[in-house]
């Protein structure tokens, strides 16, 4: 007996999901991320980083050097995706990595002046994608909505 292989991508010629699914906040909102997401892994792609390194990429350069395990904490990641992500840009020159000289257990994290040129491209980057994704709305509309999603993920 043959199993029919099941499609791994959306079917464009497939109905549209009904309202009730597709008029959530939820779902469109995932809808909108995703859309982001893509465009951002796409962009990302190029440089051969992940997410999470343009999260510490961006965070050094606005916050200054901090312990590995500080900025693994301050954004949510686990101990080890912070030291392959860490690694993996001191190998590429965008951190120094270095043993904090009160405790030698600890990285002490520092973005490097190619790192700091690379983090102003990759949010030069970011702002385009966000302009191309927000293009239906308004400058005003714009504002807006990003105060309304402040507002949301600040209550939450």
């Amino acid at each position: 007996m043959t199993r029919k292989r099941l499609p791994t991508v959306p079917d464009p010629s497939a109905p549209a999901l009904p309202a009730a699914v597709t008029s959530t906040v939820g779902f469109l909102m995932r809808e909108a991320a995703s859309r982001f997401r893509v465009r951002v892994e796409r962009m990302l792609f190029e440089f051969h980083l992940r997410p999470q390194q343009l999260l510490m990429l961006i965070t050094l350069r606005d916050e200054g050097p901090m312990s590995q395990l500080a900025l693994g904490q301050r954004l949510g990641m686990d101990r080890t995706t912070t030291m392959q992500s860490a690694q993996a840009l001191a190998d590429a020159g965008y951190i120094d990595r270095q043993d904090d000289p009160d405790d030698r257990r600890v990285y002490r994290l520092t973005l490097t002046s190619q790192g700091r040129r690379l983090a102003a491209t990759l949010e030069g980057r970011l702002k385009k994608i966000d302009q191309e994704l927000l293009a239906p709305l308004s400058a005003e509309d714009r504002a807006r909505f990003l105060a309304q999603l402040h507002a949301i993920v600040d209550c939450h």
